[in-house]
């Protein structure tokens, strides 16, 4: 069991800094209660997107919501696919080698099932029903692998495929599973996760594509099968069932706390219900700490001991891990996605997200992160220091794509900040063993009272705690980084970068008038001055979230090793890929085949393309662009991916002279490279200049 280093435990003392009103919200505090929802939705088992058993769960946080003093409880249903696992087992029938443990991977096929009600059936017994087959280790899943493992016809002949699974290389499980059937397996078995975060007994579950049984279990197993696999065949049976239904419901469950004075401005508390296996930490933790919000701040407020002047919502998400609509690769962050369109009245109001993925999991090393937006830096670090946890927690920015914070940041155009995650977990997330067991009562304290404090100061705030200078210098320096990256367009840049000075200007300018606007509210003599310090704060208010609601979702983009995994700045990816490419360019110009495949290399669909048989690249390429686009496709945030893998591997395998890898690089680089980047650019340029026109209003 994890054991928690450097954590303050529950009741004792350390360095507050609180004003009394915050200090009487802190009090109410319930930890036990708090704990034992914990210990309830833990209870409950597995619940993945639009099944009853997520469905059960959201009429538990219905049903204490609904118990607790708030305005109003919503229940918003929402289409989903829906993935329904029966059950997995594997056996060894060689000599009785008995069996293990083992799941299929979400939104994969199992052995036999029904998707969309047609049956399908990839075993070779009982009807399809049951797979028996010898397994055949082929490391990491590479091409190069699969083609040692494979015999003199290039086929696994449907043997099953045992994969170590490293996301570093592979990119996704997707990628080794396409490999796998490609060569003919019947199935790809997977263990572990990557390096440093293999944990022996854990069984890995996430949404993976692959149109054969894609099973998962154990290093320890897998370990077993290599000794068995070193003196002689290992041959196994799996059984296991799996459905789809393209048509299922999942749901969102909010109560609303509504606000006295600024109704129309919105603080949301948010965690996700559905999980892989138990999830205590990821996500039961986060729902049981939303519901200890709900409970503490409406009862305060019946109580008489709390007035919130903007509009507090409190929400249980469903759908988070998976669930999007069939045919997209963008199938997480479904019910938070849903709820920001369902909702542009709160969007268009939305002072501050305070997202929750994981509140429970004890300190084991380093600090305890979390993930912000970059213009609310200065008020989450003053309320980390004001509750004396520097020593435990430490923030990144952006908010990246793989939270609900994203949807309420990214699509939303809001603030978020999303809580919270230790490098400790890694081995533990998404696997069997995110039980109660390993959870930590101190830890889930500690996010409470941030959670707390958080939004009790965003409710009340006089001027919203927003600074874009932060962001703005962010994008200054990403910017200014793709300078030598596509030296053509330093005209665009430079004008996207003087519209950038002229936003941060008035955001400065902003910040000082909003100390303005608090020093004539702190000397006001009378009724009539406060309320004209109250008019002008609602207006420079009003004025910043018009503002933020263009200069984020334009200034972000997204992308990475694939598909929308990674924030950045918009035009980041097609710098980084044109100053590959054309790297690559003069290398052959030079005469240096070798060192422009190397070049190539760092493009970055080839992170994994470079492991990859052309054919496998290709189909899961497809996978990532030639998809409904679905919430990937708003602001065009998605970065495009270049194909260079053809060129790569002719010049690595000498089948491609230089002269026609020449030629189709400079296509790539002059056809679409370098107008994607200028698309980009042109886009930060324009909205720039769009986002200050708020703020030069209301500056006069």
């Amino acid at each position: 069991m994890p054991v928690s280093y450097g954590m303050p435990a529950i009741g004792s003392s350390k360095p507050l800094n609180l004003t009394p009103d915050e200090a009487v919200i802190l009090e109410r505090l319930d930890y036990e209660h708090a704990w034992s929802q914990l210990v309830y939705l833990s209870s409950l088992g597995e619940k993945t997107a639009g099944s009853p058993e997520e469905r059960a769960a959201q009429e538990y946080v219905y049903d204490q919501l609904d118990a607790m003093p708030v305005d109003e409880v919503w229940w918003e249903e929402f289409r989903v696919t829906n993935w329904d696992h029966y059950g997995t087992t594997v056996k060894i029938v060689s000599k009785g080698d008995g069996a293990f443990p083992a799941t299929t991977y979400g939104d994969a096929q199992s052995v036999w099932g029904y998707d969309d009600g047609q049956a399908y059936f990839h075993g070779n017994k009982a009807d399809g029903t049951v797979l028996v087959a010898d397994v055949v280790d082929v490391g990491y899943g590479t091409a190069s692998e699969f083609d040692e493992a494979c015999g003199s016809d290039g086929s696994l002949d449907g043997a099953i495929a045992l994969v170590h699974r490293d996301d570093n290389t592979q990119g996704w499980p997707n990628t080794p599973a396409e490999e796998a059937a490609l060569h003919g397996a019947s199935a790809v078995m997977f263990y572990g996760y990557f390096a440093g975060a293999d944990n022996p007994e854990g069984i890995k579950q996430d949404s993976v594509f692959s149109r054969i049984p894609a099973i998962s279990i154990s290093p320890n197993s897998a370990a077993r099968l290599q000794e068995l696999m070193l003196s002689r065949p290992v041959t196994l049976e799996i059984t296991g069932r799996t459905d789809f239904d393209p048509d299922a419901l999942s749901v969102n469950v909010a109560a609303v706390l509504e606000g006295t004075t600024r109704a129309d401005e919105y603080v949301v508390i948010s965690g996700h219900i559905d999980t892989w296996w138990n999830g205590s930490f990821d996500d039961c933790s986060s729902v049981a700490i939303v519901l200890e919000m709900a409970r503490m701040f409406s009862e305060a407020r019946a109580s008489g001991d709390y007035v919130n002047e903007r509009t507090l919502v409190f929400c249980s998400v469903g759908s988070e891990e998976s669930g999007g609509p069939d045919g997209t690769w963008f199938n997480w962050l479904v019910g938070s996605y849903e709820f920001v369109c369902a909702h542009p009245d709160i969007m268009n109001g939305l002072v501050m997200e305070l997202n929750i993925d994981g509140g429970s999991f004890p300190k084991v090393d380093g600090k305890v992160w979390l993930e912000i937006s970059l213009e609310v830096s200065a008020f989450v670090w003053s309320a980390i220091s004001d509750l004396g946890y520097l020593n435990v927690l430490n923030c990144y920015t952006p908010v990246w794509t793989w939270t609900d914070a994203w949807s309420f940041a990214g699509k939303g155009g809001g603030t978020a900040v999303e809580m919270v995650w230790g490098t400790g977990f890694d081995p533990y997330y998404h696997t069997q063993l995110d039980t109660i067991e390993i959870q930590s009562e101190d830890m889930m304290a500690m996010v409470m009272e941030l959670t707390a404090l958080m939004a009790f100061r965003s409710v009340n705030a006089l001027v919203l705690p927003l600074d874009f200078v932060p962001a703005c210098d962010w994008a200054q320096q990403n910017l200014c980084s793709e300078k030598p990256m596509v030296p053509s367009q330093l005209a665009n840049i430079g004008d996207a970068l003087t519209a950038l000075g002229e936003f941060e200007a008035l955001s400065a300018a902003i910040n000082a008038r909003a100390v303005e606007i608090e020093a004539a509210y702190a000397a006001a003599k009378s009724p009539k001055q406060k309320a004209a310090a109250v008019e002008m704060a609602d207006a420079l208010n009003r004025a910043i979230i018009d503002a933020r609601r263009i200069f984020i979702p334009w200034t972000m983009g997204e992308g990475g090793m694939m598909a929308s995994w990674e924030p950045m700045l918009r035009p980041h990816q097609h710098a980084t890929d044109h100053k590959a490419v054309s790297m690559a360019i003069d290398a052959l110009g030079a005469g240096q085949a070798g060192d422009a495949v190397t070049a190539l290399e760092r493009v970055r669909s080839m992170e994994w393309g470079m492991y990859c048989s052309r054919e496998a690249y290709m189909v899961v390429l497809a996978q990532m662009v030639d998809c409904f686009g679905y919430w990937g496709d708003d602001f065009d945030q998605a970065q495009g991916y270049v194909d260079i893998q053809g060129v790569y591997l002719g010049l690595k395998d000498g089948s491609m002279s230089v002269e026609d890898a020449l030629d189709l690089l400079t296509l790539v680089k002059d056809y679409q490279l370098e107008p994607w980047f200028t698309e980009d650019v042109l886009t930060l340029g324009r909205e720039w200049r769009n986002a200050a026109g708020p703020l030069e209003e209301v500056l006069g």
